[in-house]
């Protein structure tokens, strides 16, 4: 964990998290439950934090969209519990799952839709959420006031895909695409970052 540039200081509060995260399952569907633990380990926990050492430091405020599990934020909010994380989820019991995550990183805060104007947000955060074209359409005030972007994603295809449909509607797209390299299981992934 601590070489994918997890601090020291966070591995407990990490290790409450996945065990909140694997007993809610059964009940909230929050990720596949045909999954063992080891596979959440692997394909979520892993996947989140193999672009860590992109993330910004020193941000006051974060937005996640389509927060569902908590994945990536709450393992950002650990790590950085001097940021603030806004977490948007639609559903009401992962809502209420994620309000459970408040004991274990108080820095987090649970709202519903994604609004209109996101107010003052240092960063957008997403992983499995939806294309980056609907990400930026409805954050699209947020993105022209120079908004910045950093978004989990798998297939370099789909992503090029992605990106070719956000460019018709955002012209003066900027986008960095990092590869990402699991130290456990083949798969591909990708960090993409917008602003």
């Amino acid at each position: 964990m601590r070489e994918l540039g997890i601090s020291e200081s966070a591995v407990p509060k990490l290790k409450d998290y996945v065990e909140l995260l694997w007993s809610a399952n059964e009940e909230l569907n929050l990720i596949s439950r045909k999954m063992t633990f080891e596979e959440l380990i692997d394909n979520h926990l892993i996947d989140c934090l193999l672009p860590l050492r992109f993330f910004p430091s020193g941000l006051k405020s974060v937005s996640d969209f389509g927060s569902g599990g908590g994945l990536p934020a709450v393992i950002y909010a650990i790590q950085f519990p001097e940021t603030k994380f806004r977490l948007f989820e639609k559903s009401p019991k992962k809502q209420e799952f994620l309000n459970r995550c408040r004991a274990i990183a108080p820095n987090l805060e649970i709202a519903g839709e994604i609004p209109r104007d996101l107010g003052v947000t240092d960063l957008v955060t997403a992983r499995g959420f939806k294309p980056v074209d609907v990400i930026l359409e409805v954050s699209r005030d947020y993105y022209k006031k120079g908004g910045k972007y950093f978004l989990l994603k798998a297939r370099r295809e789909k992503i090029d895909e992605e990106l070719t449909l956000a460019r018709k509607k955002f012209k003066d797209l900027k986008v960095s695409i990092d590869p990402l390299h699991s130290p456990i299981i083949e798969v591909e992934r990708h960090l993409v970052r917008i602003g």
